[in-house]
């Protein structure tokens, strides 16, 4: 092989494995339940954000997003549960300043999963079941 032909083929062949990793990407699907719970229940940093700084709102969105699609979901998810966490990801991941502007951010966001609301419904019925145990509720103030 020529001195040209080692480099093209070298970057060729690094093209080739990207789209190949690529294409069989997405969130894994083998995580724990403990690690998705935590994951899915991390959705509590966003309110950590000033409500007045919409940059940082939909900052700590996108982290979350990229947080719950690095863990993944455990195999047992639903199939219909599983896409809806996939578009889940998405919107969370997508959002910006300019959506969470809006007089209305929750009708916005919703907007976004419209085709798929029935598979985000699926998906926040099962990550609701399944993570339930994990979510600490404050303290009854009437039961002291």
């Amino acid at each position: 092989m020529t001195r040209i032909k080692r480099p093209a083929a070298a970057v060729g062949a690094a093209v080739l494995l990207a789209f190949s990793l690529s294409a069989c990407g997405g969130a894994p699907t083998d995580a724990s339940e403990e690690d998705f719970c935590e994951a899915y229940n991390g959705i509590s940093a966003l309110g950590e954000a000033d409500a007045e700084d919409y940059e940082a709102q939909a900052e700590a969105a996108n982290e979350y997003a990229d947080e719950l699609e690095e863990v993944g979901t455990p195999e047992d998810i639903p199939d219909d549960a599983r896409k809806g966490f996939e578009v889940y990801v998405e919107v969370f991941g997508d959002l910006n300043a300019d959506d969470l502007e809006d007089e209305d951010a929750q009708k916005a966001i919703e907007d976004k999963y419209e085709d798929d609301e029935d598979d985000v419904a699926a998906f926040s019925a099962y990550a609701g079941e399944t993570c339930a145990a994990d979510v600490e509720l404050p303290e009854d103030p009437a039961a002291s």
